[in-house]
């Protein structure tokens, strides 16, 4: 399976998709949206409005699972947890949901970019969740947040290398 680099919000934070997930429209501009062409798989990564710190994760992961279990009908947890992706923390759950008759699985990622969320959501149906299990897993161990080049240029000058 061939993958395609993204890089999100002026190249800072990366992700990379399987190919044969295509970019979807989104009419939310802090939000980035990929659906597989049987339309059976959805990926968003969206930049929320709230403050997140490390120290905050834990309370936010658990107002999450609380409004999950409130408005989502049909909500299982099959696993919630914290998490750790290319040094950053996360903030897991994992959920089976029945809208509209169709069941699906879920894996919403909790972390933080610029001290704001940054969430990440894989759906699919939930009759393909075991073939698509190692994919999701790549999808989720891609994110990285990066810094721009001037950032770094900065960092080396105050380092002395520049």
């Amino acid at each position: 399976m061939f993958y395609r680099k993204y890089h999100l919000y002026d190249d800072e934070v990366e992700i990379i998709i399987p190919s044969d997930i295509e970019p979807a429209d989104s009419f939310v501009p802090s939000q980035n949206s990929w659906m597989s062409k049987d339309k059976k798989i959805v990926i968003n990564v969206t930049r929320g409005s709230a403050d997140l710190t490390d120290e905050n994760l834990n309370n936010r992961l658990n107002e999450y699972y609380k409004g999950f279990c409130k408005d989502i009908r049909y909500f299982y947890c099959e696993k919630i947890s914290k998490r750790t992706i290319n040094r950053r923390t996360y903030g897991e759950i994992q959920y089976r949901s029945n809208v509209t008759g169709y069941c699906f699985y879920n894996i919403f990622l909790l972390g933080s970019y610029r001290e704001r969320e940054l969430v990440v959501t894989i759906q699919c149906m939930e009759s393909s969740w075991a073939a698509n299990a190692h994919i999701f897993e790549n999808i989720s161990d891609s994110i990285r947040i990066l810094r721009k080049q001037g950032e770094d240029m900065e960092g080396d000058k105050r380092a002395g290398k520049g």
